[in-house]
Formats: structure tokens, sequence, C-alpha cells
């Protein structure tokens, strides 16, 4: 059973590797990569990330993270740094607000 998800910010050429359901956020804090988190509770938008490869190992949206983002009017493929947790491998690059 595996139990590390890779992780790498495309933009920064970084990968880093996380145990599985680890918050991006404790991600992003032990990797030094750049991105930018407000709130941390999915109401500021700072934190947008493009998933460019793995949507589906990042934990899936909450209700108000979706809410968030479609009135923002975002493509599907963005999502809130600050509300994912890793399930596995994923690709992402940091966009902010």
């Amino acid at each position: 059973m595996r139990t590390k998800a890779h992780i790498t910010f495309s933009l920064e050429d970084l990968e880093v590797e996380a145990p599985i359901g680890t918050p991006l956020t404790e991600i992003v804090a032990k990797s030094g990569a750049d991105v930018t988190f407000g709130c941390k509770s999915g109401t500021c938008g700072t934190c947008r990330i493009r998933v460019l490869e793995g949507a589906d190992n990042l934990s899936t949206p909450s209700r108000e993270e979706s809410d968030f983002l479609r009135k923002l009017r975002r493509p599907s493929n963005e999502r809130l740094a600050c509300q994912c947790c890793v399930k596995g491998d994923v690709i992402i690059e940091y966009i902010g607000a």
C-alpha cells in the first residue's frame, strides 16, 4: 500500500514527497515552494492553483470552495490550495489571485 504522494510545483520545477492525506499548506511550508496563502479558510482566493495533472489525487473540493471559484468564473482545473489534501501524485502551478 502506497503511503507517499509525489507533488510537483511546475513553475518552480520543484518536486517533493509527502504522506498521503497531508494538507497542501503543510507541504508548501516544508518544501519552500512559493505559494501565497491568505485567509487559509478558502474565502479570499489568494491561494489559487491550477491542477495540471492528477486532479483526482487532491481531496474533493468542498461546496464552499466550488461555489467561491464558480463566482470567480474560474475553470474546473483550478482549486484553492488552502483547501487541498493530497491523495496521490499531482502536478500543480500557483496562479494566485
